[in-house]
């Protein structure tokens, strides 16, 4: 007997095998993504004051040994050497793990509530978003390189060995701290602020406040240009949850834009390490309006694929049995 289709859940979130697609226990099955969690107050405030703290201890253990082989480095305008961005990478990843381990059992939710809601997490969405988030990125990189040259901070196209190294461990490690970011800041800290009200709008506004404050203290810098940006870029994020019903667009846009920024910055900082300047008057605006342009385009991308419901008629068909 043929099965019968079963109906789209929440925001277009298809019906990944059955029980699979339930909401969780501890969420609530009629909000959307990133206002999932049912939280008292002081548990959403341990979670959002601890995530920055163990990122900052995590790091500032790691990067003692960074120090004691590097040297120090200046904390305005710190080079990204192989080292750095392995430390980077493998702080943010251990700060991930850990604040998706608080947040569930201070909400008491599975582990899983933090990748997804009403239906399973989905690799294919995942790489679906990755090569699509790859064409947004890429664009906006040739956008800055036409539009904006002086702004970017690029130098000379060089390859010796310390780019052929910066590349290495920018691919191994870059997609771990851009991930983890998205775990961390969108998985876990937006959930926690929205659960402060039962409205959901008011939820996921809080949520998006929260988060971009967060995410942009987190990164150290004072230029209203470079904290303007990672705001967007924190509710870019949010909204791509919003929309998706769960953090593989926010990660497969984090992880392609961290990684293609980062490989460009190598390939241009002839021949040595590229430096992130965070000081006053430091933030490229020309360049920074792009980017931002270039957050909205990726959601729209994400609300465009997900609208088509692509995802939920592929998994529909995998339910017809073959015919005998």
């Amino acid at each position: 007997m043929m099965r019968t289709p079963e109906p789209l859940g929440p925001q277009g979130a298809d019906p990944h095998a059955g029980a699979a697609a339930a909401a969780l226990p501890g969420t609530w099955p009629d909000r959307p993504f990133g206002v999932h969690f049912r939280m008292s107050r002081w548990k959403s405030l341990v979670v959002l004051v601890a995530i920055p703290l163990i990122l900052l201890l995590v790091q500032i253990i790691l990067f003692q040994g960074v120090v004691l082989i590097e040297g120090p480095a200046d904390p305005n305008k710190p080079a990204l050497t192989p080292l750095t961005i392995a430390a980077t990478g493998l702080s943010t990843a251990v700060t991930a793990v850990l604040a998706t381990l608080l947040v569930a059992r201070m909400a008491k939710v599975p582990w899983r509530a933090v990748f997804r809601h009403t239906r399973a997490f989905d690799r294919r969405r995942l790489g679906v978003y990755l090569l699509g988030a790859a064409v947004v990125v890429g664009l906006g990189t040739i956008a800055t390189a036409l539009i904006a040259p002086g702004s970017s901070g690029w130098g000379a196209f060089e390859v010796g060995p310390l780019v052929v190294a910066t590349i290495a461990v920018t691919l191994v490690f870059t997609p771990l701290q851009a991930a983890g970011e998205e775990v961390a800041f969108r998985g876990a800290a937006v959930p926690a602020a929205g659960s402060w009200f039962r409205s959901t709008r008011l939820g996921v506004v809080f949520g998006i406040l929260v988060s971009g404050v967060l995410f942009a203290a987190v990164h150290v810098t004072l230029d209203p240009w470079l904290v303007s940006y990672l705001i967007v870029f924190s509710a870019c994020t949010v909204i791509m949850g919003l929309i998706s019903g769960g953090l593989e667009a926010a990660m497969a846009f984090h992880v392609s834009n961290n990684v293609l920024v980062g490989l460009v910055n190598a390939l241009f900082a002839g021949g040595g390490s590229s430096v992130v300047d965070r000081g006053v008057g430091s933030g490229p605006g020309a360049a920074l309006i792009i980017l931002m342009v270039m957050n909205v385009l990726a959601v729209l991308m994400v609300w465009f694929i997900e609208r088509t419901g692509r995802f939920a008629i592929r998994t529909r068909r995998a339910t017809l049995p073959a015919a005998s």
